[in-house]
């Protein structure tokens, strides 16, 4: 079985849209209509390296792709080349098992040493989210799905131990009230949920990697004093694999001193009747394993786990 393996060239697209439809079919992959996902999701951001993104093609016909890349240096506003990150890699089913994505790994692992990293990590996740916001993973980019499941022993296979996970929390909005008790119940009465766009960061790497997603910030206020936000943006690419109208919650945050008070449950709580009330009928939450308190919170508010989200690396040799 004979292939090439080469860099990104522009009329690639329509070919990776193709094999991207018929090679990630699990539940935590965005079903692509058009190329411009990929534009927007990908080929679009400033620090899109035509060099990371590796085809492998036979006959002029594309077989599988890997894409690597890097996170953000520690002001926000360059990249940095010390940890590098494989976003993405994928074969066309009927050319599995014959070496093809062993290949694209070692190669795309090849490109990241070359560009200084001491760390590479496979599965995208905060910081490290150049690509694909949008487009995997859900909610947020949090690693690899459990639910992708040659995934795992593949990566373990070629040396990736897990060193991250996160609980991917769903809950369906069936007219079920939202209750919430005690402390929670208090707050929920007297605060007032208000819905703002989310603010600019002042982080050029998360405003490129967020892009073009409309993210819309809730915060819960009390007496003008913001107590806690959560973020959410909806999730239309993913809505259509799922068949139904759903949004993304992310980066939940309670002011310290009612960090333990009831508000987090209370805002989540409200937020969830906002969103029924705007005809959405799923929503989806990655909390980090550790997370037990948020992950009680949101078990209590009637959300359910479907899947993990895992983050590989491999130790690299000095």
């Amino acid at each position: 079985m004979v292939w090439r393996i080469r860099p990104f060239r522009n009329p690639d697209p329509p070919q990776l849209v193709r094999l991207w439809n018929l090679a990630l079919v699990g539940r935590g992959a965005a079903v692509l209509p058009h190329v411009n996902c990929l534009e927007q999701g990908v080929l679009s951001k400033p620090y899109f390296d035509p060099k990371g993104l590796l085809v492998a093609e036979r006959d002029g016909q594309l077989l599988g792709w890997v894409h690597a890349g890097f996170g953000p240096g520690s002001t926000g506003q360059r990249l940095s080349t010390e940890q590098g990150v494989i976003c993405v890699l994928l074969v066309h089913p009927q050319h599995r098992r014959q070496g093809l994505g062993t290949e694209l790994l070692h190669r795309a692992e090849q490109y990241l040493l070359e560009h200084g990293a001491r760390e590479i990590y496979f599965g995208a996740h905060n910081p490290l989210r150049p690509f694909y916001w949008g487009l995997y993973g859900g909610s947020e980019p949090s690693g690899i799905l459990e639910s992708d499941t040659d995934a795992r022993p593949f990566l373990e296979k070629r040396g990736y131990q897990i060193v991250a996970t996160h609980i991917v929390y769903q809950r369906i909005l069936d007219g079920r009230a939202c209750e919430v008790a005690g402390p929670a119940a208090t707050w929920k009465a007297q605060c007032t949920l208000q819905v703002i766009p989310k603010p600019l960061p002042s982080d050029w790497f998360e405003v490129a990697a967020s892009s073009p997603l409309e993210i819309v910030r809730f915060q819960f206020v009390h007496r003008g004093q913001v107590l806690a936000h959560v973020d959410m943006w909806e999730m239309e690419l993913f809505g259509w694999r799922w068949k139904q109208p759903t949004v993304g919650l992310l980066d939940l945050s309670v002011s310290q001193e009612h960090a333990s008070s009831g508000v987090k449950a209370a805002l989540l709580a409200q937020s969830l009747e906002y969103l029924e009330e705007q005809y959405y009928t799923l929503v989806e939450m990655h909390v980090p394993e550790s997370a037990q308190h948020l992950r009680r919170c949101l078990r209590d508010l009637g959300f359910e786990m479907i899947d993990r989200a895992l983050v590989y690396r491999r130790n690299i040799r000095p």
